[in-house]
C-alpha cells in the first residue's frame, strides 16, 4: 500500500471492493432485456451488495425512459371494469388536468348557454307551435260536440262531453243520444292520442334543440383534445364516450344543486374524473427508469389496492378508489424486494411470479370493480442469503425459470496492495461522508489487520464493510475523547479491544469457571487417554475458541469405537462420522491379520450442550492410541484437525480462535515456555492472531506445531517414535482378543 500520512490525502473510494465476479453478473444481468432474466443478490450482511444494488441500478437506470405513465378512467360501456390508459413521462398529470378543465368548461358554458335569453326564447317558439296545433284540436272535437248538442268538459278521469241543453236526452231517442255519445267519446280518445303523440313530438324537439346546442359547445373541446392525444387509441375512444354521456345526461349540466340533489347520486360526476395511478412526471423520472425498493412486500404494498368509503351503511368503491403498488411504480425499470420479507407474504411471491409470468398486473379484488390489467415491463432484483436461494431453488421449480441471474458477494478478496489500498480509500470516503476524522496510515494499517483478521487467512480481506465500519466509527468516537488531530492506531486497537469486551461475557463467564477449579483442564503434565482438544464456541456474531478435555477408555469386547455423546444424543451428525472415520483407520492399522476385538469409549468432559464437527476427531484418535498403548499425551499441548481413514489430518475452521483460546487457558493457569497447540500444516494461512499472542510464540513462550498425519502428531504429544506407539497399540489389541477368544472357547 502506498504511503501516505493520513486518509484526506488520498482519493476516495467510488467502486465496490473484492466483487469482480459479481459485478460481471449484475452487468449481464442488466444488459439482458428479457423478462426471465431477474437477478438474485445474495451474500453476507454487510458485504455492500444493496449499496452496490442501488448504484448499478441507477447507472443503467439513467436515460432509460420507456417507462410511461398510467392512469385508470370511467368504462361507459361496462362501469365494473375500469380502463387503463398508458401515456408517455409526464402526460399523466396533462391528461388529468385537461379532463378537469373540459368538464369545468362545459359545466360553465353548457349552464351559460341554457340560461340564455336566445335559449328560452328557441324553447319559447318551438313548444308554441305544438300548442297552439294543441289547441287546435281541442277546437276541432269541441266544435264537433256542439254541432251534436255537447259540450266539452274536462274531469279527473280525463275528456267528457255532456249535454248542452237539460232537455236534450228527452228530444232524442235512447238509441240517437248514446250512440251520438259514443261517437264522440271515440274522438276524444283519438284527440287525446293526438296531443300526447305532439306532447312526445315536442320533447323530442326540446331535446334535439338541447343536443344541437350540446354539440355546438361541446364538439370543439372534444375535437382540440381528440387532436392532442391523436396518438392514444384509447384517449380517443374515452374522449367519444364523455362527448355521448355528457349529451345523453345534459340536463345535469344546467341544473342547480338543489335539482340536482332530487335527481342523481352526488357522486354522479365521478365518471369523468382520471385517477392518475403512476405519475412519472418528477426531474428523476423524466430522466431515467423508476427504481423502486420495498420494504415490505405485502400483496397490497406490491400490487396495489382498492379501497372504501363508508355511506349510508354500505361499503362502496369506484375506480378512483385504486391505489396503486410497489409494481405499478417501478413499471419500465427496477423492482428490489428483500428476500426473507418477501417470502413472509406466501401470496406476493406467488403473483409476483404470475406477474413475472403473464406480463401483467392485475389487482386480486373481490370488490364490486375489476380493473383492467396494466401490461407490465420489469427488472426484479431480489436480494437475500445464500440459503434463501438454495432453499427456492430446490422447493420452487419456478424460481429457476424466472431468476436466471445469480450475483453472488464473496465475503473475502486477496490481500493484494490495491485491495488494502481500497480500504484505506473506503475509509477516506466514510470520514468524508459521516463527518469523521481522518484516519493515519498506521491506523489505517490496524484497519487491515482487523479485516484480515475477520477473513481468518493471512492472505484475504474481509468485504463485510460493515464490520470495519464499525472499527472506523468507533476508532474515531476514541479519538475525540483524546483531542487528536486524526484517529490514530491506538485509537483503533482500543475500538477493537472494546468492541471484544463488549461481547464477550460468555467467554468471561467459562474463564472464571476454570479459575474457580469448576471445569478441569490440566496444562502441564501427561496422562494416558486424556487429551485436550480445542472447540469454536458462538454467540451471536463472537466466536471464541476453548479447550474441551476429551477422554478414552479402552477394553476388551466387539463394539468397536463407542460415541459417548451419540449415546446419549448429545451429538451432530458430523461428529458421529468423524468418529465412524477413527474405526476404519484403525481397522486398516490394527485389523488386518486379527478382528479388532476392543470397546472404545469417548467421551467430551463436562460437555452440557452437545457436540458437533469433525475437528475433534484427530484429537480422539491421539487419545484412543494413548489408551492403548499405554504411553500418556502431554497435557501442555492441546490438538486440533480432522482425520481421514488414512491418518492424514485435514484443515478445520476457526484456527484462530482455537489457538489463542488454548493460550489465554495456559496464560490464566501460568505460561510454562513449552505449551502450545497442534494444528494440521494446510491450516498455516488461515494463522491470524492477536498481537499478544503473536509475540508470545515469537518469544518462545507458546508454540504452534503443524502436522500433516497422525504419526507426526503422535510424536509430539508423546516424544515417543510413532512405530513404537504402534506396536504398543497392536500388542494390546492381540491380547484383547485372546482373552475374547479364551472367553468364547
Amino acid at each position: 500500500m502506498q504511503k501516505f500520512n493520513n486518509t484526506s490525502e488520498i482519493e476516495e473510494l467510488d467502486e465496490i471492493l473484492g466483487q469482480e465476479r459479481a459485478i460481471e453478473a449484475m452487468e449481464v444481468g442488466l444488459k439482458i432485456d428479457n423478462s426471465a432474466y431477474n437477478i438474485y443478490v445474495s451474500g453476507h450482511s454487510g458485504t455492500g451488495k444493496s449499496t452496490y444494488t442501488l448504484k448499478a441500478l441507477n447507472k443503467y437506470a439513467n436515460g432509460n425512459t420507456k417507462h410511461k405513465d398510467w392512469c385508470y378512467v370511467h368504462n361507459f360501456e361496462h362501469p365494473r371494469e375500469p380502463i387503463a390508459i398508458g401515456l408517455k413521462i409526464g402526460q399523466g398529470k396533462v391528461f388529468k388536468k385537461d379532463i378537469e378543465k373540459l368538464i369545468e368548461a362545459l359545466l360553465d358554458e353548457l349552464k351559460d348557454a341554457f340560461e340564455s335569453e336566445d335559449y328560452e326564447l328557441g324553447k319559447n317558439q318551438l313548444l308554441e307551435s305544438y300548442d297552439i296545433e294543441k289547441e287546435a284540436l281541442l277546437k276541432e272535437i269541441k266544435k264537433y260536440g256542439e254541432d251534436r248538442g255537447f259540450k266539452l268538459k274536462n274531469s279527473r278521469i280525463g275528456m267528457v262531453f255532456v249535454p248542452l241543453k237539460e232537455d236534450y236526452e228527452d228530444e232524442v231517442s235512447d238509441e240517437e243520444f248514446y250512440k251520438t255519445k259514443r261517437d264522440l267519446e271515440h274522438m276524444a280518445i283519438q284527440t287525446v292520442y293526438k296531443i300526447r303523440d305532439i306532447e312526445d313530438e315536442a320533447k323530442e324537439a326540446l331535446l334535439e334543440l338541447e343536443e344541437e346546442i350540446g354539440r355546438f359547445i361541446i364538439d370543439p373541446h372534444i375535437e382540440e383534445l381528440s387532436k392532442k392525444y391523436e396518438d392514444y387509441e384509447k384517449v380517443q375512444q374515452y374522449l367519444k364516450n364523455i362527448r355521448e354521456d355528457i349529451l345523453e345526461n345534459i340536463f345535469l349540466f344546467y341544473l342547480d344543486e338543489e335539482e340536482l340533489k332530487d335527481k342523481i347520486d352526488k357522486d354522479h360526476f365521478l365518471k369523468y374524473r382520471v385517477n392518475l395511478l403512476v405519475d412519472n412526471d418528477s426531474d428523476k423520472t423524466k430522466l431515467s427508469a423508476p427504481i423502486v425498493v420495498e420494504t415490505n412486500p405485502s400483496p397490497a404494498n406490491l400490487f396495489g389496492k382498492i379501497e372504501y368509503d363508508y355511506y349510508n351503511g354500505n361499503l362502496k368503491t369506484d375506480f378512483t378508489k385504486i391505489i396503486p403498488g410497489a409494481v405499478h411504480k417501478a413499471n419500465g425499470g427496477y423492482l428490489v424486494l428483500y428476500a426473507e420479507q418477501l417470502l413472509r407474504y406466501a401470496l406476493s411471491w406467488d403473483m409476483l411470479k404470475r406477474t413475472i409470468q403473464s406480463k401483467k398486473i392485475t389487482i386480486d379484488t373481490n370488490t364490486a370493480i375489476n380493473p383492467e390489467s396494466i401490461p407490465v415491463d420489469i427488472k426484479v432484483i431480489l436480494i437475500g442469503s445464500n440459503y434463501v436461494y438454495n432453499v427456492l431453488y430446490n422447493y420452487d421449480s419456478d424460481f429457476s425459470k424466472y431468476f436466471k441471474i445469480f450475483v453472488d458477494f464473496d465475503s473475502e478478496m486477496n490481500k493484494s496492495e490495491n485491495n488494502e489500498m481500497g480500504i484505506a480509500r473506503f475509509i477516506a470516503l466514510q470520514c468524508k461522508k459521516n463527518n469523521l476524522k481522518h484516519f493515519t496510515y498506521d491506523a489505517v494499517q490496524e484497519v487491515i489487520n482487523f479485516s484480515t483478521r475477520l477473513s481468518g487467512d493471512v492472505d484475504k480481506l474481509s468485504t463485510e464493510f460493515n464490520k470495519i465500519m464499525e472499527v472506523v466509527v468507533e476508532g474515531n468516537a476514541y479519538s475525540q475523547e483524546n483531542n487528536s488531530e486524526f484517529v490514530e492506531k491506538e485509537d483503533v486497537k482500543r475500538a477493537i479491544k472494546e468492541r471484544r469486551k463488549r461481547l464477550n461475557k460468555i467467554e468471561c463467564k467459562l474463564d472464571e469457571s476454570m479459575e474457580n477449579g469448576f471445569t478441569l483442564i490440566d496444562t502441564t503434565g501427561s496422562r494416558v487417554g486424556v487429551i485436550n482438544g480445542l472447540s469454536v464456541l458462538s454467540t451471536g456474531e463472537y466466536s471464541f475458541g476453548r479447550p474441551s478435555r476429551i477422554t478414552v477408555t479402552t477394553s476388551v469386547g466387539s463394539k468397536g469405537v463407542i460415541n459417548i455423546e451419540r449415546e446419549v444424543k448429545m451429538s451432530g451428525s458430523i461428529h458421529d462420522k468423524g468418529v465412524m472415520i477413527l474405526s476404519g483407520y484403525l481397522s486398516e492399522n490394527f485389523a488386518q491379520e486379527s478382528p479388532l476385538s476392543m470397546n472404545a469409549s469417548i467421551c467430551f468432559e463436562q460437555s452440557y450442550g452437545g457436540v458437533d464437527g469433525d475437528s475433534a476427531s484427530g484429537a480422539e484418535l491421539y487419545a484412543i492410541l494413548s489408551s492403548l498403548s499405554g504411553i500418556p499425551l502431554k497435557q501442555n499441548i492441546a490438538a486440533t484437525g480432522s482425520i481421514n481413514q488414512k491418518g492424514e489430518i485435514q484443515v478445520v475452521g476457526g484456527i484462530t480462535e482455537k489457538i489463542e483460546g488454548f493460550y489465554f487457558t495456559c496464560k490464566q493457569k501460568g505460561l510454562t515456555g513449552i505449551q502450545g497447540v497442534i494444528i494440521p500444516q494446510n491450516n498455516s494461512r488461515n494463522i491470524v492472531l492477536s498481537d499478544e499472542v503473536t509475540d508470545a510464540v515469537n518469544k518462545g513462550l507458546f508454540h504452534i506445531y503443524t502436522v500433516n498425519n497422525v504419526e507426526e502428531a503422535m510424536e509430539i504429544l508423546t516424544d515417543v517414535n510413532f512405530n513404537k506407539i504402534k506396536e504398543l497399540v497392536k500388542n494390546r489389541l492381540d491380547s484383547f482378543n485372546q482373552i475374547r477368544n479364551s472367553v468364547n472357547k
